[in-house]
């Protein structure tokens, strides 16, 4: 069992929403210890009463009265991420990644969006959520692979989102396990198919898998219990319009003005697939360039 002790910070509150800092940890280390640090530290500096909620497959003895650790089985993120809302009593959710650091800036933000009352979703470097919105669109679904992007669109339907600038949002990235045996290959994929919607042209466009992995998955998208929820668009193409329109329309300067605003990094196959596919992306691809950046690092 993992014992160490994390930083404990002074609290002092005010007003009456309740955080609910949530993650999913696949293991503990250093890394994670120095996470939940400056998690805590965006928490104090927020300034409403917070707990974290973190799901994991190891006992972990933390010497914290502000963290729980959820021991349930689970076998995929979108499990993890369920347990952890389950068991959370915050009326807003903080979806954080536990082996990232965040920075001072982090609650400045989400501080500012929390002002607000929204009922939207906040993509940033984590993501916030009321626990209105999740009630509403059910949460999140067993699934290991673009669990946020299967939310995400219903949240889109249902209430909107606001993207604050970022480099990157973890969301819209696939996982590559270091570790990852070849039917854990078809199963991730299979499920990335069904978060987003994907059909036959997508695959065939959107080529993170070579395209006998991706057609396999495909094929297996078809025989599972879990379907993928349909909307006019692609659920991939909902959430990636909707994080281009927020920004275009500088949504963010409701809530809270950076000093520099950094350029979103995609890929050349993300960028290839938006241009193919994304009626939006082809009618403000003036404006959508000037916001983003072609990067495959």
């Amino acid at each position: 069992m993992e014992s160490y002790e994390v930083k404990e910070m002074p609290i002092s509150y005010s007003r009456e929403i309740k955080l609910s800092f949530c993650a999913v940890a696949d293991e503990i280390s250093d890394q994670m210890k120095k996470s939940l640090e400056s998690i805590i530290n965006v928490a104090e500096e927020i300034g409403y009463p917070y707990e974290l909620v973190i799901t994991t497959h190891i006992p972990v003895d933390v010497k914290s009265d502000k963290i729980k650790f959820i021991n349930e089985a689970f076998t995929t993120p979108g499990a993890g991420k369920q347990l952890a809302y389950i068991h959370s009593n915050g009326n807003y959710l903080i979806i954080f990644n536990p082996y990232n650091i965040y920075s001072p800036e982090t609650s400045d933000v989400v501080h500012s969006f929390l002002e607000k009352r929204e009922k939207r979703a906040l993509i940033y470097n984590l993501i916030v959520i009321s626990r209105d919105l999740l009630d509403k669109t059910g949460g999140w679904r067993d699934l290991r692979e673009y669990e946020d992007i299967d939310l995400l669109a219903r949240i889109a339907a249902e209430g909107g989102i606001v993207a604050f600038p970022a480099e990157r949002y973890d969301s819209l990235l696939y996982r590559v396990p270091d570790k990852e045996s070849f039917i854990d290959r078809f199963l991730n994929f299979r499920d990335a198919i069904i978060s987003c919607n994907f059909g036959l042209k997508d695959i065939k466009i959107f080529h993170i898998e070579p395209f006998y992995v991706s057609f396999i998955s495909l094929l297996l998208s078809k025989l599972s219990r879990t379907k993928p929820y349909k909307f006019k668009e692609n659920n991939r193409i909902i959430v990636m319009e909707g994080i281009m329109e927020s920004l275009i329309l500088k949504d963010f300067e409701n809530y809270f003005i950076p000093v520099t605003i950094p350029k979103l990094h995609i890929s050349s196959t993300e960028l290839n697939y938006m241009e193919k596919r994304s009626y939006l992306w082809n009618k403000v691809n003036k404006s959508i360039m000037e916001i983003i950046q072609v990067s495959d690092n």
